[in-house]
């Protein structure tokens, strides 16, 4: 009797939506050898044609001791392919005819992607075999003719059909001297038991930030299938990018990444655009000596100040000499990063790895100087974290690492409703609902900023009579002159001893108003989204988009009814 993970009961068998893979998973248990382990439904990563990475799923992985590690796509129904069109179609008991992926080309992917996941992690170094073999197939349960689907690229040994499900063990000796090279060693004992540690088990993490935390956060937080996946495939490579819409968990995996990076004995640079998230990043990780965390901005100041001590130069002196101007946004963007590329060359101070959240932020003109922080600016350890839909400041994404990107697609922070809401005004590759259900999203109209002020005090007001703790509450402002709109809602009194603040994280009794760009990167339990008529046009979706996936469980929508219709 084959080992299964994860060990299902005939029950949880009865429940699967395939029956056609509920009844492999049995025999396979029943059939295989107790040597054998059968992992069902084990995530992937698959390369599509651009390099870039997708996650998926294969159906079955089949560890043999003997020979390897074999990919088994399994479907049921029966299957047909049209030659010409070159279109899949299965059909179901009912005699409903559906369009499907080549199941062929899927198990092929699900074969690479075990590939990468294996030979990519560095456990997989301790096996003492040459090189592992790694096959795939298809198990069709309902066919009995296999020899209409054999094609050059599908060979009769890589398909079943029901007489092979019922003789399993001959089929998958075919399935293995089919795959077998001379040159292959057999996985052995020990080989099975890496393939587990790397596909099974869990990785938790600690906490980055949260703007509060129940108990079951307070003490450490489990990362979805995906984001576990993509720190074990990241455990192989020293530089990579890593993308994700909101709430798909890129700065858990960054703050992450940065700490096993330190417990490696490195210096790391945990780098964000946001100096809101720069403090709340640098709280998370302030027990880690080795790791500095600091906004682009902040980095300058500290590299500017530091050639001043170190080496006497003035560098920001230097930069309004070379691009002479006084406002503040040429300040920031061509002056200060002038002086952080010029530290460079007076500074021995360097990094040894880098960590880059928001680096949709970053301007193209940044990365030399930013690369150069490394002692090993070709060869030293770069990560990147980016989502394009959050690039409220800039639309650059010339980034470094030109390898492929590994793209998070599940969003495990918001409720389905705010997810829904949020993501109607997001462009990318499509992003997974999260499992976590919830109320509807509140939608309030009133006529101009004053009583759209009184709506959001009546709100946080009775938020807080339900026992909701200020330091869970966020308004957000998408709207303008936000200087303005602080007054107003500073003009709303609070009871209970309670009051606001703006900009900054207050006293335990206060309700934090900030806006949308500020708070950029971060959460909150419940938001109250202030939004203005201008930022509803299309080209200004990334503040909406943004600001309402701040929220975790509880959003409220607060405008004019042209501005909160935006979010029917």
């Amino acid at each position: 009797m084959a080992r299964m993970l994860p060990e299902l009961t005939e029950e949880q068998l009865k429940g699967l939506k395939s029956q056609a893979e509920a009844r492999f998973y049995e025999e396979c248990r029943k059939q295989l050898p107790d040597d054998v382990l059968v992992i069902y439904s084990v995530n992937w990563i698959y390369r599509d044609g651009r390099g870039w990475l997708f996650e998926g799923e294969a159906d079955f992985t089949i560890v043999v001791p003997q020979s390897g590690v074999f990919a088994i796509e399994v479907k049921g129904g029966g299957v047909s392919f049209d030659s010409v069109t070159g279109r899949w179609q299965s059909i179901d008991r009912n005699k409903v005819i559906h369009d499907i992926k080549d199941p062929f080309s899927q198990a092929a992917g699900e074969r690479h992607a075990l590939r990468d996941q294996l030979l990519g992690h560095p456990l997989w170094r301790r096996w003492r075999g040459s090189r592992v073999t790694l096959g795939h197939a298809v198990m069709l349960p309902d066919i009995h003719d296999a020899q209409q689907l054999v094609a050059p690229n599908r060979q009769r040994p890589i398909i079943g059909v029901d007489t092979d499900i019922s003789a399993l063990v001959p089929w998958m000796a075919q399935l293995q001297a089919f795959w077998t090279q001379t040159n292959e060693s057999p996985l052995g004992a020990h080989g099975v038991q890496l393939v587990e540690e790397i596909l099974c088990s869990s990785v938790e993490v600690r906490p980055a930030m949260r703007a509060v935390l129940d108990a079951a956060e307070q003490a450490r937080i489990r990362l979805t299938t995906n984001q576990a996946k993509v720190l074990r495939i990241l455990g192989g490579r020293k530089r990579a990018v890593i993308a994700g819409g909101a709430g798909t968990g890129k700065t858990l995996i960054a703050v992450e990444k940065a700490r096993q990076l330190a417990e490696m004995g490195l210096s790391v640079l945990l780098l964000c655009y946001n100096r809101p998230l720069a403090g709340a990043l640098a709280a998370s990780v302030i027990d880690e000596p080795r790791i500095t965390v600091l906004s682009f901005h902040q980095l300058c100041d500290r590299r500017i100040a530091e050639a001043r001590k170190a080496a006497g130069v003035d560098l920001l002196a230097e930069a309004q000499e070379a691009f002479p101007g006084h406002d503040e946004k040429h300040l920031f963007e061509v002056q200060m990063p002038f002086a952080l590329a010029r530290s460079n060359e007076v500074l021995d101070a360097k990094y040894d790895a880098l960590v880059v959240d928001e680096a949709q932020d970053f301007s193209d003109d940044y990365w030399f100087s930013i690369e150069e922080l490394l002692r090993e600016p070709e060869q030293g350890f770069l990560y990147i974290f980016i989502d394009e839909n959050q690039a409220l400041y800039r639309k650059h994404a010339n980034l470094p690492v030109k390898d492929e990107t590994y793209r998070l697609l599940a969003n495990c922070r918001n409720t389905v409703p705010i997810h829904r809401a949020g993501y109607a005004f997001y462009k990318g590759d499509a992003i997974d609902d999260p499992d976590l259900l919830g109320d509807p999203v509140t939608r309030m109209a009133a006529d101009d900023d004053g009583q759209q002020a009184v709506a959001i005090a009546s709100v946080v007001k009775k938020l807080l009579a339900d026992a909701v703790q200020p330091t869970e509450i966020a308004v957000l402002l998408a709207k303008r002159p936000k200087a303005r709109l602080y007054g107003l809602l500073q003009d709303q009194k609070l009871s209970g001893g309670h009051s606001w603040t703006i900009e900054a994280p207050g006293p335990h009794r206060a309700v934090l108003v900030d806006t949308v760009g500020r708070f950029k990167g971060l959460e909150a339990p419940v938001v109250i989204l202030w939004v203005g008529d201008e930022v509803i046009d299309e080209k200004q979706w990334e503040y909406l988009y943004v600001g309402a996936t701040r929220a975790k469980s509880l959003l409220y929508v607060v405008g004019s009814a042209r501005a909160v219709d935006a979010f029917a």
